[in-house]
């Protein structure tokens, strides 16, 4: 019996070999960033931000306005006319546009979210998984990815804690830890 072609598998190898091209092109062209006091000036569009972290970015010009392409996974703040809070949220990659007052794009940014923490622990058993922060001891915290279990049991516990400082913040007129 004769075999049949895919009409798939072809076209499988097609996309595969344009991923592979434009992973060629981007590792061709690497990003120019300048670090300065902890602070990144832009001399390029990629960069790198850790998930829950935040990194602060120099550009030329004052900014007056950002644009987020997707603020589920990163967010821009600006902090004075020249100085950009990037922080990331969620994993993944967005953009980000920087305008002047006059609307003129001052800056346009590719922003990959990822994963930095070198204390975060994962524990995968079989097709669950648990995220731990582990410095030096090791404690429960909410990562994507986690059981769903998990999340809804440190997601609570973090909501009630919330609620806890911030009533007593509200009942006495003054601030949690005064």
């Amino acid at each position: 019996m004769p075999t049949q072609k895919s009409p798939a598998r072809p076209l499988a190898f097609a996309m595969l070999g344009a991923l592979a091209a434009g992973a060629a092109i981007g590792l061709a062209a690497a990003p120019d960033v300048a670090e300065a006091g902890g602070m990144y000036e832009i001399h390029s569009s990629d960069y790198t931000v850790g998930i829950d972290q935040a990194q602060v970015l120099r550009i030329e010009g004052a900014a007056s306005l950002v644009a987020v392409g997707n603020p589920s996974i990163a967010d821009a703040i600006i902090q004075d006319g020249d100085m950009i809070l990037l922080v990331g949220r969620s994993y993944g990659a967005t953009n980000v546009l920087v305008f002047d007052a006059d609307g003129s794009q001052l800056a346009s940014l590719l922003v990959n979210v990822v994963d930095k923490s070198p204390r975060m622990v994962t524990v995968n058993r079989g097709a669950t998984q648990r995220s731990y922060n582990c410095a030096p001891e090791c404690r429960p915290v909410l990562r994507i990815g986690d059981e769903h279990a998990h999340a809804k049991e440190i997601s609570e516990q973090t909501i009630a804690k919330q609620g806890i400082a911030t009533g007593s913040a509200e009942g006495s007129g003054q601030g949690a830890g005064e």
